[in-house]
């Protein structure tokens, strides 16, 4: 079950406001924490573990653990508790990684913080958190040992495979257009997304059938066709494996609902 988190604070923090030493005190995490770092800087700590301080470096800290850095740095950050889901998916994440989405982080870390200070409009501070979340937590899935470039390669893979699903496109094509070789590239997303490039592929040419199907009235021949298939055949036994309904049936059960 998901639940939203609780007991939020956001906000915007240079240690050079306040500490004069080398290294900041200890302290524990009493709520999980995330930090967005947007400067390179020393080294933060946790659990004795020591980890580079990289701008656009995300850092999951969880509950419990002991956390002190080596000054200075500058970073934007929210305290919360957690629990279901959520906080399941944030105990399973590394403690530090790079973010594929640098820009969008920071943004979406900048409306939170905004909305968090004005105390007003709730429901858009939980839809920007929830954004952030999801961009977090995708990230968190790419194996640490991968550098911040080899991050926006998938994110640029992924946005190639989205535009051009409806085409004929192969592994060496999505490979070419990120300057990797087919076998590393293949390693490198699924690795990074928990599918393969091909079902990626698949899981694009599907929604957009879905898509096809909801909202035009074409033969089921030609959204095969229109969302990259091909062939009929194939777009049915495809589609009915990953659906459970053939394209007709679930074209059918897509008017019915509304009824229901």
């Amino acid at each position: 079950m998901f639940a939203l988190p609780t007991d939020l604070t956001a906000g915007s923090y240079d240690s050079r406001e306040h500490f004069g030493a080398k290294y900041s005190p200890t302290r524990k995490a009493m709520r999980f924490e995330i930090e967005y770092y947007t400067e390179d800087g020393q080294q933060t700590y946790v659990d004795g573990v020591a980890h580079p301080i990289r701008a656009g470096w995300v850092q999951i800290a969880k509950p419990g653990q002991l956390r002190y850095s080596r000054l200075h740095f500058r970073t934007r950050f929210l305290k919360f508790h957690a629990q279901g889901e959520l906080a399941e998916r944030l105990l399973a994440a590394p403690d530090f990684f790079a973010s594929s989405h640098p820009e969008r982080i920071l943004a979406l870390f900048d409306e939170i913080i905004l909305l968090y200070e004005a105390n007003r409009n709730e429901l858009k501070l939980y839809a920007k958190l929830l954004s952030l979340f999801d961009l977090v937590l995708y990230d968190a899935r790419i194996p640490s040992e991968h550098s911040g470039v080899s991050y926006a390669l998938v994110a640029r893979a992924r946005r190639y495979i989205e535009a051009h699903a409806a085409e004929p496109i192969a592994l060496a094509d999505v490979a070419r257009e990120v300057s990797l070789s087919p076998s590393y590239f293949h390693s490198l997303f699924t690795g990074a997304t928990g599918k393969t490039p091909h079902e990626y592929l698949i899981f694009c040419r599907i929604a957009l059938a879905k898509r096809l199907l909801w909202d035009t009235e074409i033969p089921i021949p030609e959204v095969a066709e229109r969302a990259g298939f091909g062939c009929q055949q194939y777009f049915g036994r495809v589609f009915k494996k990953e659906t459970g309904l053939t394209p007709g049936k679930y074209r059918k059960n897509a008017g019915e609902t509304y009824y229901m």
